[in-house]
């Protein structure tokens, strides 16, 4: 390895290494330290491998190898010496010594491999001949006696090793997982990561590949237990097994340090962009008006409000017209099509102004009405609708009935066709916009997904920016100061329409 490919690893992948060392680490300095150190350890290994193809897996050799150095040595600092003042009776020590063996070897059985825990199980515990347990397991004698042979070097080696378990052990790290699918539902595949350990597999596998063993010490679980789940996350294509043993995830993580980034890059051109095209709009809300919808005389803040909604809808759907390859949907499970990712953190701990925890282009309210809407994180609780849907069927009833006593708009599929062609230009723009945001986020994204999973990096961001900018975008139209928070007790972000006819549909979160 040339002492220029270090540098331009270290350059190229700087966030991603601070990245992996947050994630084993319980706080920032930790992770800083971890990342110098792996820095230096990378940069001092130069000229130690000659095949340039295995390059990124020497590099992360060295990070997974420093890492566990690192433990070792906060560990021993960490150690109070043993109080000398405690009496030591005949046999105590002894015992418990004995028990220490015990221990020790339970551990490095648990830490077996199936083939050979289950063939040394079988001889040593429930005194099968090696005939009776190369029978019982379905293998030939040969084998059974090369495992056994096998094992008791392993086991030998093991019990003189001081094992460290992984900070995941004890404090297992938040995983969500996100699917956008249609078709066959499946209650497995969507209960998957409703348990910790599920989701600790694939944070701990989506940097460096690991064997079981090694997640097995990492998160504090026997590889019994392990097995099943890795064979569930093989079976829908979640983690992928690799030579060696090892495994790693086939996921792209949106991680708190991608968002972060993605948030601070995309926030000030995309609050200009909006602050042009919401001024643009709001210069045409007395002729949209004229049109002659429930509601037009609401004031300019709540119907900009409303049709801030809309035009994100309608804008997307241009968006996605433009890239016709972000509709497509890979298979999932048994024919079922769908996207996938992660997050690795609580979306809701980073900036409240940031989140949309609901929104939806159809929610509906009776046989006859739905609505459309966003509860965008820079709006006050009490303008946000927060899924109190059934309680806007009168508020629809009553501005049918009287219109200038709306608190709401109320649409028409006509009124939708009509406001839509008014605000053409504007669409364009939101267009636009979607397509800036996906391109910073896929330019993040690259600096913090492993190479693995790069080649996922644009089409799950492109599928994907809709869902994950929706509380973003509200953020910067607040901040154009275009559109002002109205002092009013509603929901603001919202309209009606009529359903007797497919007027405007889309998800909701």
């Amino acid at each position: 390895m040339e002492e220029y490919s270090a540098a331009r690893f270290i350059e190229e992948n700087m966030k991603t290494i601070f990245a992996y060392a947050l994630a084993r680490v319980s706080n920032k300095e930790d992770a800083e330290d971890l990342a110098s150190e792996i820095i230096i350890a990378i940069l001092q290994s130069e000229g130690k491998i000659k095949d340039e193809n295995a390059f990124y897996g020497f590099v992360w050799g060295i990070a997974a190898n420093t890492y566990k150095s690192f433990l070792r040595k906060r560990k021993k600092h960490a150690c109070s010496e043993l109080d000398e003042t405690i009496p030591c009776t005949d046999g105590t020590l002894d015992a418990i010594c004995a028990k220490e063996e015990i221990n020790a070897l339970r551990r490095e059985l648990s830490l077996l491999s199936k083939e050979y825990r289950e063939c040394t199980v079988a001889y040593y515990i429930d005194g099968l001949s090696c005939a009776e347990t190369a029978e019982r397991e379905g293998i030939s004698l040969e084998m059974v006696k090369y495992y056994l042979f096998k094992t008791r070097k392993i086991l030998k080696e093991g019990i003189g090793m001081e094992r460290e378990y992984g900070e995941k052990s004890y404090n297992p790290a938040r995983f969500e997982f996100v699917t956008v699918f249609s078709g066959n539902y499946n209650a497995e595949y969507r209960n998957l990561f409703n348990r910790k350990l599920p989701g600790n597999i694939m944070l701990s596998t989506y940097y460096t590949p690991m064997t079981v063993r090694e997640l097995s010490l990492e998160l504090g679980v026997a590889t019994p237990y392990l097995e099943d789940e890795i064979g569930l996350l093989e079976k829908y294509d979640l983690i992928r097994s690799l030579r060696g043993g090892k495994y790693q995830t086939n996921l792209v993580v949106f991680t708190e340090g991608f968002t972060k980034e993605f948030y601070k890059t995309a926030e000030a051109e995309c609050t200009a962009m909006l602050a042009k095209t919401l001024t643009s709009a709001k210069e045409k809300l007395d002729e949209v008006r004229k049109t002659g919808f429930i509601g037009a005389s609401l004031d300019d803040d709540r119907l900009l409000w409303a049709f801030l909604w809309m035009l994100m809808r309608a804008g997307h759907n241009r968006f996605e017209e433009n890239n016709p390859d972000y509709k497509e949907r890979s298979t999932i499970y048994n024919g079922a099509t769908g996207i996938n990712y992660g997050v690795d953190y609580d979306e809701n701990a980073i900036e409240s102004k940031y989140d949309c925890n609901a929104f939806a282009g159809y929610a509906g309210v009776d046989g006859d009405y739905a609505v459309a809407f966003a509860d965008f994180g820079v709006l006050p609780e009490k303008n946000r609708l927060r899924l109190r849907i059934s309680e806007y069927g009168e508020q629809i009833r009553e501005a049918v009935k009287d219109p200038e006593k709306a608190t709401l708009a109320v649409f028409t599929d006509e009124d939708i066709k009509g406001a839509e062609s008014i605000f053409e230009q504007e669409i364009k723009d939101f267009a636009d916009i979607y397509a800036y945001l996906k391109d910073t986020a896929v330019n993040v994204m690259n600096t913090h997904a492993p190479e693995h999973v790069k080649d996922q990096v644009r089409h799950v961001v492109g599928s994907t920016i809709f869902f994950r900018t929706a509380g973003l975008i509200g953020a910067c139209a607040a901040e154009t100061k275009v559109l002002n928070i109205p002092q009013c007790e509603n929901a603001v972000a919202i309209y009606a329409y009529k359903t007797n006819k497919n007027v405007f549909t889309g998800d909701v979160m």
